[in-house]
């Protein structure tokens, strides 16, 4: 009876971690920040291979 209550309770934080992680992951989409990681990360590059 134990362990099933401590599983059931583990599902039901995994469920709610990942709920979490999803409606982070949308906010994040909708601000454009992985856009513009990806940018900067691209301008470094290119100054680093037109400096060489």
């Amino acid at each position: 009876m134990s362990k099933m209550l401590v599983l059931l309770l583990l599902l039901a934080g995994a469920v709610i971690w990942i709920m979490d992680l999803q409606r982070r992951l949308q906010a994040a989409q909708m601000r454009g920040d992985m856009y513009r990681d990806i940018s900067a990360r691209l301008d470094r590059r290119i100054a680093e291979l037109t400096a060489q």
